[in-house]
C-alpha cells in the first residue's frame, strides 16, 4: 500500500471549557461532573445571575413526595389528599 496514513491527533489537557453546538447543547465535562457530584441521567436546573448560567442537580421529585429535599411540595397538603383518596 502506497495511501498516506494519518497520524492520531495529540490530546491536549483536558480542559473545563464546551462550546455550544447549533443545537444549543454543551457538553460537561466530566472534572466538573466528579466534582459536583453529577452522574450520566441526572437531571440538572438552570438559572441566570448577572450574566452567568449557573447549573444545578435537580433531586428525584420522589424526595418531595417522601417529604424530604427542596420545598417544592411546600404548598400542597399531603394530610387533605390522603383523606379525600380514602374517603375518610
Amino acid at each position: 500500500m502506497t495511501g498516506k496514513v494519518k497520524a492520531k491527533a495529540v490530546r491536549r489537557g483536558r480542559t473545563s471549557t464546551s462550546r455550544v453546538s447549533s443545537k444549543n447543547q454543551i457538553t460537561i465535562p466530566v472534572e466538573i461532573m466528579r466534582m459536583v457530584n453529577i452522574d450520566i441521567g441526572d437531571q440538572v436546573s438552570f438559572d441566570a445571575d448577572e450574566g452567568r448560567i449557573i447549573i444545578k442537580k435537580s433531586e428525584p421529585k420522589i424526595f418531595g413526595l417522601l417529604g424530604i429535599g427542596d420545598s417544592y411540595f411546600d404548598d400542597f397538603d399531603f394530610e387533605k389528599e390522603r383523606r379525600e383518596a380514602w374517603g375518610e
